[in-house]
């Protein structure tokens, strides 16, 4: 490891070899990467006939195919989601679709969730680092897409998001309703949903619905490479755990999510990785004051 910054900043990897899984070489509506550093790296490149990168039924099942093969592979420990049209990383579901939705379903009291709800689940859940690389504009379904992820990162001047139902007569359906508010507040949310009007990169990334927002693509691009592959580098164990441990507070109540947030500290301290990396910090200068400096 070197000195004690490299625990923290990350191991320097080899130039990463790239090569296309056998789930995704039949797609048609993304391009799915995967990376010998463990980053898995899917681009959306639909290509509807409004030329407007809408979420179709071939773009949802392979999102959803995506999704499940990510989940299960041990090998691949982060997700890194953008889109190939600078313009639109998802525009919204497309209304067509929603326009043919049967007639027995109208006005019908939901039981269980369907297909789409649980995509977001899994996407939310999986034990893996997720993150958008928002460039262009998000909407509607897109939005409620993007907000299922870890981290999102986008672009001034590109970066829009919209929550676009309401003035459709609708109301958001796709987990948009529970996200938001979590996300930038009640406030914020009802001027999103009931608005529906337009946040920039800027806005968003103050209210929270973005991490950082970047001056181009280019760097937005490389610091959320530079990001994925950082995560990449530590152990798949104490990612999982971490990332239980923060959607803990979702599943129950603050007080058994305190408990399960100390077990969780627990099960990765067993570790044996874990206490070597502790005595490498420590023989590196940890708990100094130059070490922590360089931190």
């Amino acid at each position: 490891f070197g000195p004690p910054r490299s625990l923290f900043r990350g191991v320097v990897q080899p130039v990463a070899m790239t090569f296309t899984p056998a789930f995704a070489k039949k797609y048609k509506t993304m391009k799915v990467t995967v990376h010998s550093n463990g980053v898995c790296v899917a681009t959306m490149c639909s290509k509807d006939e409004a030329g407007l990168g809408l979420l179709t039924g071939r773009l949802f099942r392979e999102f959803a195919d995506t999704v499940e093969h990510v989940a299960k592979d041990e090998a691949i420990r982060v997700l890194v989601m953008r889109s190939s049209d600078e313009d639109f990383w998802l525009a919204h579901f497309d209304i067509n679709a929603i326009q043919k939705l049967p007639a027995s379903q109208l006005g019908e009291h939901e039981a269980a969730p369907n297909a789409w709800h649980s995509l977001c689940d899994q996407l939310r859940s999986m034990p893996k680092a997720t993150i958008a690389e928002v460039v262009g504009r998000v909407g509607g379904g897109g939005n409620e897409f993007c907000m299922n992820f870890d981290m999102r990162f986008g672009v001034r001047g590109s970066t829009s998001f919209c929550q676009m139902e309401v003035p459709l007569g609708l109301s958001p359906g796709g987990t948009g309703c529970i996200n938001l508010p979590a996300l930038v507040g009640h406030g914020r949310a009802f001027e999103m949903i009931l608005g529906g009007v337009d946040v920039d990169a800027e806005t968003a990334e103050r209210w929270g619905l973005l991490n950082r927002c970047f001056p181009d693509s280019a760097a937005c691009r490389e610091y959320v490479d530079a990001l994925a592959t950082r995560i990449a580098s530590f152990p798949p164990y104490a990612v999982k755990a971490a990332k239980a441990s923060v959607l803990a507070v979702e599943r129950m109540p603050r007080r058994e999510a305190c408990l399960e947030n100390l077990s969780l500290f627990n099960q990765t301290l067993a570790f044996p990785e874990a206490k070597r990396r502790m005595e490498v910090f420590m023989r590196s200068g940890g708990q100094t004051r130059a070490g922590e400096l360089a931190l």
